[in-house]
């Protein structure tokens, strides 16, 4: 692409601060591998992801830890089975006043993910040895995972289940077709603020463009795992308790390799 070749130092300093979140957490693994089998960290891995809409990272890691700490490992699928009420004030607990739409749909989310491993498990053996594509087909039997074309829940469960900890489980496949690139909203934000975005005319783009075009830049910044470019565009200005992820990890942008290049960036306000 022209683009990256006429901004070598914005490219290079993107590869940097990939390479800064390597060792950071998902925020979804962090708390399933507190569960105590590796069914349960599969199982809740699957859940988590599926409640990615509508809420910040944090406060979507918030949520989850909350859920797990009043129904740990296996009591996400074994009976009996929590009410819809205790999993609602769960959820109140962790979210307080913030307005999340899919709020009214975790209860069904719980109880449809818990009936997918019921069915499928154990799940390490069909994660194992199912196709990716099988894999995503199959996920879109638990309810708000997504059955559209591009399924990016299922791609990122995806993800997580095989990336290397700690922003994945680590499984190991029995098979060697190749993993889809998640696409995370910070790699969106990305384009339209330091990248190509104005100049590739990115907001009028279809999905499939858009996607396309992510694809290549997470592979541009990080050839030999452009999956680990896009873990690390999940915490590109994203939103934090107070400011952003990508400044809390970086010393309040001090050491952030973008902090020339980004707006946002603490290091460029006014003293």
């Amino acid at each position: 692409m022209l683009w990256e070749k006429e901004h070598v130092n914005v490219m290079r300093g993107t590869a940097k601060f990939v390479r800064i979140f390597e060792g950071v957490s998902d925020p979804i693994v962090s708390v399933a591998e507190q569960a105590d089998t590796l069914e349960a960290k599969l199982a809740w891995t699957l859940f988590g992801s599926c409640l990615e809409q509508g809420l910040p990272l944090f406060l979507l890691q918030k949520v989850l830890q909350e859920l797990f700490k009043n129904f740990p490992s296996d009591r996400l699928w074994t009976f009996p089975l929590p009410e819809e009420a205790q999993i609602r004030k769960a959820i109140r607990e962790a979210k307080k006043t913030y307005d999340w739409p899919l709020e009214e749909s975790v209860p069904g989310i719980f109880w449809s993910v818990g009936n997918f491993v019921r069915r499928r498990t154990p799940l390490l053996g069909w994660a194992s040895s199912t196709s990716i594509p099988g894999i995503i087909r199959d996920l879109g039997e638990i309810f708000y995972m997504g059955k559209g074309a591009h399924r990016p829940k299922a791609i990122f469960a995806v993800s997580r289940m095989f990336s290397p900890s700690p922003r994945g489980l680590g499984i190991i496949r029995n098979s060697a077709d190749g993993l889809p690139i998640p696409f995370p909203f910070g790699i969106r934000r990305w384009i339209g603020i330091l990248g190509p975005g104005k100049e590739l005319g990115f907001s009028k783009k279809t999905e499939a463009q858009k996607r396309k075009l992510a694809e290549s830049l997470a592979t541009a910044v990080s050839r030999k795992d452009p999956l680990l470019a896009s873990h690390a565009f999940q915490f590109f200005l994203e939103p934090a308790e107070s400011g952003f992820l990508c400044a809390a990890a970086t010393c309040q942008c001090e050491n952030c390799p973008l902090a020339e290049f980004c707006p946002r960036s603490l290091k460029n306000e006014n003293p």
